[in-house]
């Protein structure tokens, strides 16, 4: 009989480092993109908004992070 130990195989928390940070502002792209698009923008003027807002970056990713 086989023991898995799944001690030695720790994650690392999902936001860490640069693969981390790439994945929140995607994800936080993508709910940009999803809550123009749910507003009734086209799909032009919702990626144009978001990439908009991106290059300003106020607060962006945080803004969009919490939506689900």
């Amino acid at each position: 009989m086989h023991v898995f130990n799944l001690k030695k195989f720790r994650r690392q928390a999902f936001y860490e480092g640069a693969k981390g940070q790439a994945t929140k502002e995607t994800r936080s792209l993508m709910n940009c993109y999803k809550a123009k698009l749910d507003s009734g923008a086209s799909a032009q003027e919702a990626w144009s908004s978001c990439a908009n807002e991106y290059n300003e970056k106020t607060g962006w990713a945080t803004k969009y992070a919490k939506k689900s």
